[in-house]
């Protein structure tokens, strides 16, 4: 089975990441057009396009006998994008920083050059560049906030994402369905799997061929225990794609797949007399929640339980209903009375009856909720332990909060970096400064695999690095 099936955070971990259309907005420059030209055929051919030294020459020429400062710009960011396909990165970073520190009012310009910096993995660069386009058109340039959303998802600033993609929805009143789509991944990732749902079906009404939808959407489906629906969701999908005469995405397919391969696992442990469910993370009376925190590791996962019996699954859904609708003491009763159902645990129910109950300010509550899923199946949900962390920092509880946020970064780090500044954070707030500096590098490696980190967290890192430091004998 695939790894992103391992737990619901990973698979949608997943959706975040999946590709965003970094386009231009405006026809192109001569010089720029065939740049992207060359690119496309590359990509169709399965090739990395690569430009040759005289065309990175002549526009570099071309751009500095430019007189109108809009059209050298434009060359120069033409020229930024061929240096870093050609493997010139570096260069081409540091042009395209250049272009967007300069003050012109050019918001198509700033909009294309954060296109350009994204596509080079440099999200804190481009978000720069889209909030310049944004104040520029005084907030009115929902392409841009769109872009500028997704950007900051992938920099874990979750909240600032989430403002940024409901500007985009409420400037293209409700239906930017991209940017639905984005809304979508976001609430994933932040655990609020009913939440994403909701959006990914309003993302396929808007745009009934977006194959992305559909397959995060069935996942979504298939993870809650309703594979009926989720296969439902892919048939839908299938036939419309079939009306069109138009060809099934391949991650529709894959979805398919992996929902049917699950079900098909569970169905036959089912006719043996065996149940398809995570094993317990740790043992049983430990002293505290931090020694229960401590004991999860990374790679003790067991295999999920896809299907969820009635009449649980229907306390599960009118749970979901009541936190839709903003009655979030029904939703936690409804929740209650699942996991009552389900013989006393159900993870879905477990987590959302945890974060339902964190908007209602019942934080003790929340985290006896959530350690629940810690002591039965802690591995397979990195982000339990990134809400328990919020949760206990939120108290004062630092010790748990720092033990949380480090079983988050170890088992999820890699995908979410976040986890490592919230670790490295709470580490200085405890005087920890080796630990903290441990998770701020951390950070920084994890950001230089698809970009150039932001200055300010190299900044941390020695500021860290000199708190660490032994003193100097005298």
């Amino acid at each position: 089975m695939r790894k992103h099936w391992k737990s619901v955070p990973a698979l949608l971990l997943l959706a975040a990441c999946a590709p965003c259309a970094w386009a231009q907005e405006s026809p192109a420059q001569k010089d720029g057009e065939a740049v992207r030209v060359r690119r496309v055929a590359a990509v169709e051919a399965n090739e990395e396009p690569a430009a040759s030294g005289e065309e990175v020459e002549a526009l570099r020429a071309r751009a500095e006998a430019a007189s109108n400062p809009s059209e050298r710009a434009r060359l120069r960011l033409s020229l930024a994008e061929t240096l870093a396909e050609g493997g010139g990165k570096a260069e081409a970073s540091a042009l395209a920083r250049e272009l967007v520190a300069e003050e012109r009012f050019d918001p198509q310009f700033f909009y294309n050059a954060g296109n350009a910096l994204a596509r080079m993995g440099e999200s804190e660069a481009a978000a720069e560049a889209y909030r310049k386009a944004v104040a520029q058109k005084h907030g009115n340039y929902s392409r841009a906030q769109h872009n500028l959303g997704v950007v900051l998802t992938r920099l874990g600033r979750w909240e600032e994402a989430e403002g940024a993609l409901s500007a985009a929805m409420r400037l293209e009143h409700d239906t930017y369905a991209e940017a639905s789509y984005s809304l979508g991944r976001l609430h994933a990732l932040r655990g609020e799997s009913v939440l994403a749902a909701a959006e990914w079906g309003r993302t396929l009404r808007l745009r009934p061929d977006h194959g992305d939808a559909a397959a995060a959407l069935a996942r979504t489906l298939a993870e809650g225990g309703d594979t009926e629906q989720a296969l439902a969701v892919l048939d839908a999908f299938e036939a419309r794609a079939s009306k069109r005469g138009a060809q099934v995405p391949r991650e529709v397919t894959l979805a398919r797949g992996e929902i049917v391969a699950a079900a098909n696992v569970y169905a036959a442990a089912r006719v043996e007399g065996r149940t398809v469910e995570a094993g317990k993370q740790t043992e049983t009376g430990l002293p505290d929640s931090t020694a229960l925190l401590r004991g999860v590791r990374a790679g003790r996962a067991s295999p999920a339980k896809f299907v969820i019996e009635q009449p649980a699954y229907g306390s599960l859904l009118s749970a979901r209903a009541a936190r839709a609708a903003e009655r979030p003491e029904q939703a936690v009763e409804q929740y209650r009375r699942a996991i009552r159902e389900a013989g006393g645990y159900l993870a879905p129910a477990n987590m959302e009856l945890g974060l339902t109950l964190v908007s209602l300010r019942r934080n003790e509550e929340a985290a006896a909720s959530l350690l629940s899923v810690v002591r039965r199946e802690g591995g397979r949900y990195p982000l339990v332990f990134y809400h328990l962390g919020r949760i206990y920092e939120h108290m004062g509880r630092l010790a748990e909060a720092g033990e949380a946020f480090a079983r988050a970064a170890e088992l999820g780090g890699e995908e979410s970096p976040q986890f490592y500044l919230d670790l490295s954070r709470i580490r200085e707030q405890e005087g920890r400064h080796d630990e903290a500096l441990a998770a701020a590098e951390a950070y920084v490696r994890a950001l230089s695999r698809t970009g150039e980190p932001p200055a300010w967290a190299r900044e941390r890192v020695e500021n860290l690095r000199k708190r660490a430091a032994p003193p100097a004998k005298q």
